[in-house]
């Protein structure tokens, strides 16, 4: 079996996505350890697992090929004593610029392990070289997005150190990218939760999440401009469907795109899909109350093999 990855513009069409779906590791998160596991809240183990089924069949009902994590467990004939329970987050445990990967390197204790397990999998599967980003350069996945051919976003703040976004800079130049280094308030948790490219022109966002400055532009030769990143993207051509507060802390701009012009996002986020649409933007709701509850959004519980 060869794994291949070949990421492009987060608008650009979703082929192939790679998913983990959780196992009994999630049942043992309850009411006194919840928040030490990052969960938001304990979750029902069965609702759990028939949303992310519920995903995977959306997905193949559109055309994505669906990798499970779990058989490539079974086909390497190994698997990890304890999977930590954020594993079905496999959005932060890699990044992926064109065809490179980027093992992650968490910056809470408890998730650690998540890039290590990825990694020998890997190494026993040899499925895929991949960069290893290590010590206090700390990174999660859902601080990358590719904007389009030109520019990679790249978040830092909670999850995600300044020295690691430079590191992941200096490989995205040397793959043809300029690099936007956006800083981020404290309070968000990643960058896909701020924002997400969804055309050429057009971004869904929460904007304060994108206005903490300074952020950083830095160009293919290696120049620097410091910026305001809201204003330097509509500068640039981009459009803004704003998502407010409340909806931005309910994983209002975590949407996947499976292509230009259509979407999905929560089901919930009413103000958010009405927007959306105003735009011509076709979006399957997902109920994915459970994995809300675990701490995060649709984007968060795939990762991308091939988008083109």
């Amino acid at each position: 079996m060869t794994l291949t990855f070949s990421n492009g513009p987060e608008y650009s069409r979703l082929r192939k996505v790679l998913m983990y779906i959780p196992g009994d590791e999630v049942k043992y998160v309850d009411g006194r350890n919840y928040r030490d596991m990052l969960f938001r809240r304990p979750v029902d183990y069965n609702l759990l697992y028939r949303q992310f089924n519920i995903l995977i069949d959306v997905f193949r009902g559109e055309g994505v090929e669906v990798i499970l994590l779990n058989e490539l467990f079974e086909l390497a004939g190994w698997r990890p004593s304890l999977i930590p329970p954020n594993m079905m987050f496999i959005r932060d445990v890699f990044g992926v610029i064109k065809d490179s990967v980027i093992l992650g390197n968490m910056a809470y204790e408890v998730r650690r392990m998540e890039p290590i397990i990825m990694g020998e999998l890997l190494r026993r599967l040899k499925l895929s070289d991949f960069y290893v980003m290590g010590g206090k350069k700390y990174f999660e996945g859902g601080d990358l997005i590719q904007l389009n051919n030109e520019y990679l976003l790249i978040g830092y703040g909670p999850r995600t150190s300044f020295p690691a976004a430079l590191e992941i800079s200096s490989l995205a130049r040397e793959a043809g990218l300029n690099t936007i280094l956006i800083s981020m308030p404290p309070y968000r948790v990643h960058l896909d939760g701020g924002m997400m490219p969804l055309d050429r022109d057009l971004i869904i966002a929460h904007r304060p999440s994108l206005e903490y400055y300074p952020s950083l532009v830095i160009y293919r030769d290696g120049s620097r401009d410091v910026i305001n990143t809201f204003q330097f993207l509509r500068d640039i051509g981009y459009t803004f469907i704003e998502v407010d507060d409340e909806e931005s802390k309910n994983f209002g701009p975590n949407t996947i795109v499976l292509y230009r012009g259509k979407v999905i996002s929560y089901s919930w986020n009413s103000g958010a899909i009405e927007s959306l649409r105003e735009y011509g933007i076709d979006v399957i709701p997902f109920d994915g109350t459970e994995v809300s509850g675990a701490g995060g959004g649709p984007h968060c519980i795939f990762n991308t093999l091939e988008r083109r």
